[in-house]
């Protein structure tokens, strides 16, 4: 169990998140999954546009497919970040309007990961970096490493 969970929120530092997990699962011959997760809306707005092209090119597209947003993210990020590892990657997607360490925990496990990246958040006004809910519940929970990179 050396694989490591990568968990993408859509902003730049994915991109660093990424690339560090990259050097540790290259240095530990282990995989990446990533945890790619869409809000509601993010999920609506791709099934309405597969229906707006259904409608055009008489096919059908599943709900499946509206997650490909979400994969599409990944792969960015792997391209991005992970051109000078030689790693082999995958994608657990999710529609959901909150990414919750519960979530994050089964997944890691369910995928045999004993490392999870993660972006935490700086929420002082004074510069002091606080953890948000999501990350500390990952670092006490979590039976692995746990990385966490500010944004």
């Amino acid at each position: 169990m050396d694989d490591a969970l990568v968990v993408l929120d859509g902003h730049e530092g994915d991109t660093a998140l990424v690339r560090e997990a990259g050097a540790y699962a290259a240095g530990a011959d282990a995989d990446v999954v990533f945890y790619a997760p869409l809000s509601e809306d993010e999920y609506e707005e791709a099934v309405t546009a597969l229906d707006r092209l259904e409608q055009r090119e008489h096919r059908d597209y599943s709900d499946e497919e509206a997650l490909g947003v979400a994969r599409n993210r990944a792969r960015e990020a792997a391209e991005e970040a992970l051109p000078d590892f030689d790693v082999e990657w995958s994608v657990v997607t999710d529609v959901t309007d909150e990414v919750e360490a519960p979530r994050v925990i089964e997944i890691a496990e369910a995928h045999d990961c004993d490392h999870v990246y993660a972006l935490g958040e700086a929420r002082s006004p004074t510069g002091k970096a606080v953890f948000g809910d999501t990350t500390q519940r990952l670092i006490l929970n979590f039976p692995g490493y746990v990385t966490v990179k500010m944004d």
